[in-house]
C-alpha cells in the first residue's frame, strides 16, 4: 500500500501484545515462530495480532511479520527461509493474487517447509476442494469463520505440523552429515594407510583430522614412551609432527609450557586409554602395540556434537591400525635394508670395485630420479634395490673380477654373464624390491642405441632404473681407481657422459644429471673409497 512500510515486525516490547506473566527478557531469550500475515486490509493485521499476540507453543511466543501484498510477501521470503506460518489472503492486489503467491512459493523459491492457511473473505471466488486439490496448501479457511479460539486451534496444529517437518529435516541432515563424516573417515584413513614414512604418517594424521572436523585451529602429533605420568615423562614425549605455531617442536620433546597446559588431559587419555574432550583443546588417543601412545592434540575451542565425536574416535581407531602397519613395514624394510646392503658389501668387497662406489650409485640415483620427476616412494624403492644391481658378480671367478689387465675375449664374455647371473639370483624372489633390483641387474648394461648387452634392448624398451643406473655406473667407474687403470680427469669422465647421450644413455637422464652436477660432485665428495678402505 502507498505510503506503508514494506515490512512491519511488531516485537515483545509493545505491552498490548503481552498479557501473561512472562518477562521480556525471558520472552527475549526464547526463539520465536515466525509467522507471516499476508493480506491487504490494515485491519486484518491488527486483529490477527490482537489475537495471536500473547500466544505461545512449545514454550515459544509467535514473531507476527506483515506483508500487505502477494508480490511483497513473495520477495520477503525470497530473503529469509525461517517462515514457519503465512497467513495469507486470496483476494489481494488481484482475485488471486494469494493463490498466485502459494505457488510461487513453493515452485519458484523451492520451499516446501513453509505452512499456509489461505483465507479469504470471499469463498466463492475460490472453492475449498478446487483450492485444495491444485495448491500445495494446509487450510483453507473464511474469515468470517475464524473466531479467535479457531484461529488459536488452526495456528498451532500447523505450526506442529512445521515442528515435525523440521524435526524429520533435521534427522534427516544429521544423517547425511553423519555419511558424509564416515565417507571423510574412509577417505581420510585410506590417505593415511598409503603413507610410506613416519613423519609422513604423522603429516597426514595431522592434515587430515584437521580437515575432517578441526579446521582452523593448530595441532601437535605427539608419541609417548613409557608408563610414567606426563608430568614424569617430559624427556620421553616427541612432538612427531606439528602445525601452526607448533611446528618449530617438530622432532623435539613437547615444551614446558604446553606440556604444563596439555598435562592433565594427556593423562587422563592415557589413564583411561580413550579421547579428552577439553573445553578449549583435544587430546586424542590411540596406543601401539610396540609401547608407545600416540596422541593428536587440537588446541583451540572443540564443540563437536555427540556424532561427531564418534567420528573422531572412529578416526583415532583407524589411525592406530594404519600406526601399527607403519611400524610394522618399517621394520621389515630395514631387515630388508640391512640384508641388501650386507650382499652389497660382501660383492663389493669381492669385486674390483672396492670403497664406496655402491652407496655413491644409490643415493646418486635418489637425485636424477627426483630430478626426472619420480614419486618419492618410487624413490625410496629404487635405492634399496640399486646396491644389488652387480650381484651376479658374487658368481665370477675372483681370477676374472680382480684381474689388472684388460681382459681376453672369453674373460670379457664371462664377466658380461653377471647381468644375466643377477637376474636369476633375484628374478624369482615374490619381493617388489628385489624384482626391481633383478630388472636393474640385468638391464644396466643396455644401450640406448640397442647395442649393449645381454639382450640388445634399446630406448625405453630399458627399464627407466636400468637407464638411470647405467649411467651411474660409468660416471662412478671412471672417476674412481680400478685394478688395472688410475681414475679418469674430471673433464674427460663429464665429456665421456656427453659423448655417450642418445647413444649410449637416455638423453633424459644425461640432461638431468648436468641439471644437478654441482650436487652429484658434493655426493660424491662426501663418500670417497679411502674412507671405505682399511
Amino acid at each position: 500500500m502507498p505510503g506503508r512500510k514494506k515490512i512491519m515486525q511488531i516485537t515483545a516490547d509493545e505491552d498490548w501484545l503481552i498479557d501473561d506473566s512472562k518477562t521480556l527478557e525471558q520472552a527475549a531469550l526464547i526463539d520465536p515462530w515466525n509467522v507471516l500475515i499476508v493480506d491487504d486490509e490494515p485491519d486484518i493485521h491488527q486483529v490477527t495480532r490482537l489475537a495471536l499476540g500473547s500466544v505461545q507453543f512449545l514454550g515459544r511466543p509467535l514473531n507476527l511479520l506483515s506483508c500487505y501484498s502477494g508480490h511483497e510477501a513473495v520477495e520477503f521470503l525470497a530473503s529469509r527461509d525461517d517462515v514457519a506460518l503465512i497467513l495469507l489472503d486470496v483476494v489481494m492486489e488481484s482475485e488471486e493474487a494469494g493463490l498466485r503467491t502459494a505457488r510461487l512459493v513453493r515452485e519458484q523459491l523451492g520451499n516446501h517447509r513453509v505452512r499456509i492457511i489461505l483465507r479469504t473473505g470471499q469463498p466463492g471466488a475460490a472453492p475449498e476442494r478446487e483450492v485444495i486439490e491444485s495448491y500445495d496448501i494446509n487450510d483453507y479457511k473464511a474469515k468470517t469463520e475464524l473466531t479467535r479460539d479457531k484461529l488459536y486451534t488452526a495456528v498451532l496444529g500447523t505450526l506442529r505440523s512445521y515442528r515435525d517437518i523440521m524435526l524429520i529435516e533435521q534427522q534427516r541432515q544429521m544423517l547425511e552429515a553423519n555419511r558424509r563424516g564416515l565417507l571423510k573417515v574412509v577417505d581420510a584413513s585410506s590417505t593415511i594407510f598409503r603413507l610410506q614414512s613416519m613423519q609422513q604418517f604423522a603429516q597426514g594424521v595431522l592434515e587430515q583430522l584437521q580437515a575432517l572436523l578441526f579446521f582452523e585451529q593448530e595441532a601437535l602429533y605427539v608419541v609417548v614412551n613409557g608408563a610414567v605420568s606426563a608430568v614424569e615423562r617430559d624427556q620421553g614425549m616427541t612432538v612427531l609432527y606439528a602445525t601452526g605455531g607448533y611446528a618449530d617442536l617438530r622432532g623435539k620433546p613437547l615444551a614446558e609450557a604446553d606440556l604444563s597446559r596439555f598435562g592433565p588431559a594427556i593423562d587422563l587419555a592415557i589413564r583411561q586409554g580413550s579421547s579428552v574432550f577439553g573445553h578449549d583443546h583435544f587430546v586424542g588417543f590411540f596406543h601401539s602395540p610396540h609401547g608407545a601412545a600416540n596422541l593428536l592434540i587440537i588446541d583451540g575451542p572443540v564443540a563437536l556434537s555427540n556424532a561427531d565425536r564418534e567420528l573422531v574416535e572412529l578416526f583415532c581407531r583407524n589411525v592406530a591400525i594404519a600406526f601399527d602397519n607403519l611400524i610394522q613395514h618399517e621394520e621389515t624394510d630395514l631387515t630388508q635394508r640391512d640384508i641388501i646392503h650386507r650382499l652389497a658389501e660382501v660383492v663389493e668387497t669381492h669385486g674390483q670395485a672396492p670403497g664406496q662406489h655402491k652407496r655413491r650409485v644409490t643415493l646418486l640415483a635418489g637425485l636424477l630420479a627426483e630430478e626426472l620427476g619420480w614419486k618419492a616412494h618410487e624413490i625410496a624403492q629404487l635405492q634399496a634395490a640399486v646396491p644389488l644391481y652387480d650381484i651376479g658378480k658374487a658368481a665370477i671367478a675372483d681370477a676374472v673380477l680382480r684381474k689388472p689387465a684388460t681382459l681376453d675375449e672369453a674373460e670379457r664374455h664371462i664377466m658380461e654373464t653377471h647381468a644375466a647371473l643377477g637376474r636369476d639370483l633375484m628374478g624369482k624372489a615374490g619381493n617388489r624390491t628385489l624384482q626391481l633390483a633383478a630388472r636393474i641387474a640385468h638391464q644396466h648394461h643396455e644401450r640406448w642405441d640397442g647395442t649393449g648387452y645381454p639382450q640388445g634392448l634399446a630406448g625405453e624398451a630399458i627399464d627407466p632404473a636400468a637407464r638411470i643406473v647405467a649411467l651411474l655406473d660409468v660416471y662412478d667407474a671412471l672417476g674412481h681407481a680400478r685394478v688395472h687403470r688410475p681414475p679418469w680427469p674430471r673433464e674427460d669422465v663429464l665429456e665421456a657422459l656427453r659423448l655417450g647421450r642418445a647413444s649410449q644413455f637416455d638423453p633424459a637422464v644425461v640432461d638431468a644429471f648436468f641439471k644437478v652436477l654441482p650436487r652429484v660432485e658434493a655426493i660424491a665428495a662426501q663418500w670417497p673409497d679411502a674412507a671405505y678402505l682399511h
